[in-house]
């Protein structure tokens, strides 16, 4: 846990904190919470919550080629997993939730990573749809006029781009079948044996990419998965009291999802008030102070519910965070158990 990940990311953090911090007026900023709109405040909490929700019944879909995993144990797994990722570097929830299932059904680690990797590929692709939707909702002057010119001469290419990318997913499923078929040419060879067992499991957790109504399902949960996460932060807009259009919400959304990919502090603290605070202040013209202020209170909104609920799941488990997190070297079964 103590690798460069974790130490890159605790010093991004801090460094993005103290430039955050550093022309913060303690006055201005406790007076802007008074803006806070309790009911849209709540409104934003639940639709935050309730997006995460959807990637449970989303990591079903994906966990099919592996075996018959109930619901429930999937939402309680997938809430642990996130609150792990709020007291932990380095993604470690996502291990996290992958041990859990394994114990509570004995299915592969390996094909539970798969299916994880196969989550965020359908995460990353909506996000870069996100982004790309964003750049068409900027507010005119708020990029460079050179960006400003290039996006208005091809905003149809932009929202078929941005519309078009989850059909990469179409090109993993057809690349499934060319592994297996290469893979099996050097079934004679003496590493084949070792490795055929783990890519075995892999391609079970890929599964979902070969089957049309999966991938489909998968396709449909991701996209509402994404129209929560935008409604959620324009709620919490709303509940500041500004007057700003729906797509503000999507920009909200797309810059707080390009933000936490590099590894960083736990909970996201530092690079996440930092870029809220560019994007209200730099697109929308909101006085910096209020921007602070908004940049704490949708940090709370998105990451404290969701680590109380996983706390709750983890003692609905039974289990402990350090259980949670220890893996086993031993080797994977190469099939799912019913």
């Amino acid at each position: 846990m103590k690798g460069w990940k974790f130490w890159f990311g605790l010093a991004v953090g801090l460094l993005a904190l103290a430039y955050f911090s550093r022309d913060l007026e303690v006055s201005e900023f406790a007076q802007s919470w008074r803006r806070i709109h309790p009911s849209r405040y709540a409104e934003g909490v639940f639709w935050f919550c309730f997006s995460f929700w959807l990637r449970c019944p989303r990591w079903r879909v994906l966990t099919r080629g592996l075996g018959d995993i109930g619901l429930s144990l999937l939402t309680k797994a997938f809430f642990v997993g996130m609150l792990v990722n709020r007291l932990f570097p380095a993604r470690l929830g996502e291990v996290a939730r992958c041990v859990i299932l394994k114990r509570g059904r004995m299915v592969s680690l390996w094909g539970l990573f798969a299916t994880v990797a196969a989550e965020k590929a359908f995460d990353g692709l909506a996000l870069l749809s996100c982004a790309l939707l964003g750049l068409l909702f900027i507010p005119a002057g708020g990029l460079p006029s050179g960006v400003d010119e290039f996006i208005d001469e091809n905003r149809a290419g932009i929202l078929v781009s941005a519309f078009g990318l989850p059909l990469l997913l179409l090109l993993v499923a057809w690349s499934i079948p060319l592994v297996q078929r290469l893979f099996q040419r050097f079934h004679a060879a003496a590493w084949h044996a070792p490795f055929s067992r783990t890519l075995q499991s892999v391609l079970e957790g890929l599964e979902v990419a070969r089957r049309g109504r999966s991938l489909l399902a998968a396709t449909l949960l991701t996209a509402l998965v994404w129209a929560t996460l935008a409604r959620s932060a324009y709620c919490a807009i709303l509940s500041f009291g500004w007057d700003l259009h729906p797509s503000s919400g999507v920009v909200l959304c797309a810059a707080i999802g390009l933000a936490v990919i590099v590894p960083q502090a736990p909970s996201f603290v530092g690079v996440y008030q930092v870029a809220v605070q560019w994007t209200m202040v730099g697109l929308y013209g909101v006085p910096l102070q209020e921007a602070k202020a908004f940049a704490v209170a949708i940090w709370f909104m998105q990451i404290v519910p969701v680590g109380l609920i996983g706390f709750v799941c983890l003692r609905l488990l039974g289990t402990t965070l350090k259980e949670a997190t220890l893996t086993e070297p031993s080797p994977e079964p190469p099939t799912a158990s019913p």
